[in-house]
C-alpha cells in the first residue's frame, strides 16, 4: 500500500459560492504564523512515530496552496522533508486557481519537486464562472495552464464542474469542447477531474439556487451531461478510471488512487483527516483552535470491520475496475455476490451492475445512480 501525505492550506482570496471546505479567504496576514504553526505540527507528529515513514504522495490541497507565498511553501515542504522519507519518483501535487498563477511562482513550485498542478478551472463559460463565484476568466485559465506548461510542468489537472444550476447540456458540451481543444494544444495535460455539483445547504449557490427551485438541474439534464462526459474523453484518449476522474495512460492521480483503495495517508493543517488503520481522526476545524493547539482532533474513530466492509464497496464502485471478489473474500472472510445476491441480480438484470472476470462493477448506465446502488448493499 501506497502512503501518501496531505497538507491543508487554508488561504484563498475568496470564497466560492459553492464552497463548503474550510477556508481562510482574505487572510493573508496569517499566513507566516499559520505555516509556524503547521511546521510544529508536522514536526511534533512525525516525532511520535517510532520512525521516518516512507511517503509516495504528497498533496498541497485547501484552500488555495497556490495563494501562499512561495518563501513559505518552500518553508513547509522543506519541514516536511526532513521529517519523512520520500520515495524516489513520489508524486507531489499542487492545488491553485488559474489568477494566483504567475511564471516566476510556477517556476518555485517546479524547482521545489512539485511535479504536478491541478487547476480548478471549473467551467470555460464566463457566465458560469460568475455564477460560481469565481474570481477568473476562461482566457485567465488558458494563460495559466501556459504559465504552467512554460515553468516546466509535464502533468496539469483541470478541475470542471457540470450538473450546474446555470448549465444545460448545451453550455456542458461547449465547457467540456474547450478543454479537450486546449488539451490537444497543451499535451502537458494529463488528467481531468469533471465533477457533478453537489451543493451543499450552507453555500452561497444552494441558496441562490434551492433544491425545490428552479436552478434544480434536472436528473435527465445531469445524464445526459454525464453520458456526453463518457463518450467524449476517451476519443480524446483520456481513460476514465474513477466516476469523476480520467487521465491519459499512465498518469493517473496516485494520491488519490491511494484513498480509494483505502491506503494509509498522513494529514497536517486545519481540518485536516488522516487514515493510519485502523484509525482515522480530524484536526480542528476552526483555524481558531488550530492555531491554539495544532495536535488537537475535531474527531477521531477506530474504523472497525463492518465499516470497512462498507468503505470497500462504496469505494470499489466508484473505480472502473471495480471490487475484485476474490480479494475482498479473503479480506473480510465472506462472498459479497452470496450476502447480496437479490440486490446483485436485481441490479445486473438492470444493466446498472455487471460482474464479470471475477469483479463487480457500475455500468455506464450506473455511474449516474451509484450513490443508490451503493446504499443497497449497507
Amino acid at each position: 500500500m501506497t502512503l501518501g501525505a496531505y497538507i491543508h492550506i487554508p488561504f484563498c482570496n475568496y470564497k466560492c459560492h459553492f464552497c463548503d471546505f474550510v477556508t481562510a479567504p482574505n487572510k493573508d496576514d496569517l499566513q507566516n504564523e499559520y505555516c509556524l504553526v503547521l511546521g510544529r505540527e508536522i514536526e511534533q507528529r512525525m516525532a511520535a512515530m517510532p520512525e521516518k515513514p516512507a511517503v509516495e504522495t504528497v498533496f498541497y490541497g485547501g484552500g488555495t496552496p497556490g495563494t501562499l507565498a512561495p518563501e513559505l511553501l518552500v518553508k513547509i515542504h522543506q519541514t516536511l522533508l526532513a521529517n519523512i522519507k520520500l520515495a524516489a519518483g513520489a508524486e507531489i501535487t499542487l492545488e491553485t486557481t488559474p489568477e494566483t498563477v504567475d511564471l516566476e511562482k510556477a517556476k518555485v513550485w517546479r524547482d521545489l519537486g512539485i511535479d504536478r498542478l491541478s487547476i480548478g478551472i471549473e467551467s470555460f463559460d464566463d457566465g458560469e464562472l460568475v455564477a460560481l463565484g469565481r474570481k477568473h476568466t476562461a482566457s485567465e485559465a488558458i494563460t495559466a495552464i501556459d504559465l504552467a506548461a512554460q515553468a516546466g510542468f509535464e502533468n496539469i489537472n483541470c478541475d470542471l464542474m457540470y450538473a450546474l444550476p446555470v448549465q444545460d447540456l448545451h453550455g456542458w458540451q461547449r465547457s467540456l469542447s474547450k478543454f479537450l481543444q486546449i488539451a490537444g494544444q497543451f499535451p502537458q495535460i494529463k488528467h481531468l477531474s469533471a465533477y457533478a455539483l453537489e451543493l451543499s445547504p450552507q453555500t452561497p449557490l444552494a441558496k441562490m439556487f434551492p433544491v425545490a427551485g428552479s436552478g434544480k438541474t434536472a436528473e435527465n439534464e445531469f445524464i445526459a451531461q454525464h453520458k456526453y462526459l463518457l463518450q467524449t474523453m476517451p476519443e480524446a484518449g483520456f481513460e476514465q478510471y474513477e466516476i469523476s476522474n480520467f487521465s491519459r495512460p499512465g498518469f493517473q492521480s496516485a494520491h488519490n488512487l491511494n484513498y480509494w483503495q483505502q491506503g494509509d495517508y498522513l494529514a497536517f493543517g486545519v481540518s485536516a483527516c488522516r487514515y493510519l488503520s485502523p484509525y482515522r481522526s480530524s484536526n480542528w476545524r476552526s483555524l481558531a483552535k488550530y492555531m491554539h493547539d495544532c495536535l488537537g482532533e475535531e474527531n477521531s474513530e477506530l474504523i472497525d470491520e463492518q465499516t470497512q466492509v462498507k468503505e470497500a464497496i462504496m469505494l470499489g464502485l466508484r473505480m472502473n475496475t471495480g471490487i475484485n471478489l476474490k480479494r475482498f473474500e479473503q479480506t473480510f472472510g465472506f462472498d459479497l455476490l452470496k450476502a447480496h445476491s437479490n440486490s446483485v441480480s436485481r441490479l445486473v438484470d438492470s444493466n446498472l451492475l455487471v460482474c464479470s472476470e471475477g469483479r463487480l462493477k457500475l455500468t455506464t448506465a450506473g455511474q449516474p445512480v451509484a450513490n443508490s446502488i451503493i446504499a443497497e448493499f449497507f
